[in-house]
């Protein structure tokens, strides 16, 4: 297994795991959370046809998709931006 690799499993076990249990106990993403299911209700009463919906559904999950990836690659770079500065200040030795 390379050093990447390692990398990315521990981040994407904070990301995933440690991460949502942190968001679940969040005011404010609670509020958000129930902003988006009230819009959500909303948006169920305009009785789009299935076309219309797939067409929606799809963008939205392509946003969706596109803020996860955003999330895990700025996640990344601030532990290697960590690990950069601890390098920096003597903490810990450049491998």
């Amino acid at each position: 297994m390379t050093e990447e690799n390692i990398f990315e499993a521990v981040t994407d076990y904070a990301i995933n795991e440690r991460m949502s249990k942190m968001l679940l106990g969040n005011r404010q993403y609670q509020k958000l959370q129930k902003r988006i299911d009230k819009q959500f209700e909303l948006f169920d009463k305009l009785n789009l046809d299935r076309k219309q919906w797939l067409v929606i559904d799809r963008l939205l999950s392509l946003y969706a998709e596109n803020g996860a990836l955003y999330g895990r690659i700025t996640y990344r770079q601030g532990y290697k931006d960590c690990v950069v500065m601890l390098q920096a200040m003597g903490f810990i030795k450049a491998a």
